[in-house]
């Protein structure tokens, strides 16, 4: 009866450790246990540490943080229309609560935008700016530039009208009093 039990026991764990081999979180904590028994001279200390990790591409990118980051700038230069340094970004990423590695975070930063063919750096125009805005400083800024450098006559000007309409008044509504 020992060697029944013994061995439905050691099926149901072989079942479980397929299992496991697909939790991302489990497969993290094997790599961890790993570095340790690195660490502690004993690489060897049991089989579990002989199988290599392998993350599934999604995972992957999810653990590299890259598609977080991206996603992040994006939403945050489309927001505003223009474009943004790398300080900036980076106030907006650690907001967003993503962690930004490396020795110095900020230039980790500037690599990963600086690698994707999802936006351009132009400092002259401000940085970091939408790929689709190709040379551009942003569409909010173009507009307010348009705006701006708009010395066209209105037709105020050229009927000689007043600017303000006749039918403006500052009298108080009636039904509002």
């Amino acid at each position: 009866m020992s060697d029944s039990l013994l061995a439905a026991a050691e099926a149901e764990e072989t079942d479980l450790l397929k299992e496991l081999e697909s939790n991302p979180t489990f497969l993290r904590l094997r790599t961890v246990r790993q570095v340790i028994a690195l660490l502690r001279g004993s690489p060897k200390e049991s089989e579990e540490y002989n199988a290599p990790v392998r993350f599934p591409p999604r995972v992957r990118a999810r653990l590299s943080k890259r598609e977080d980051v991206e996603r992040a700038v994006w939403r945050h230069l489309s927001d505003t229309g223009r474009r943004a340094s790398s300080g900036e970004l980076f106030a907006i990423v650690e907001k967003a609560g993503i962690v930004i590695g490396g020795a110095v975070p900020s230039k980790a930063l500037a690599s990963t935008l600086s690698t994707s063919d999802r936006f351009n750096n132009i400092r002259e125009l401000g940085g970091y700016g939408l790929a689709e805005w190709g040379d551009s400083a942003g569409p909010s800024v173009e507009m307010k530039k348009d705006v701006t450098d708009d010395r066209s006559a209105t037709s105020s000007q050229i009927t000689g009208e007043p600017d303000s309409s006749p039918i403006e008044t500052h009298d108080p509504i009636p039904w509002e009093s």
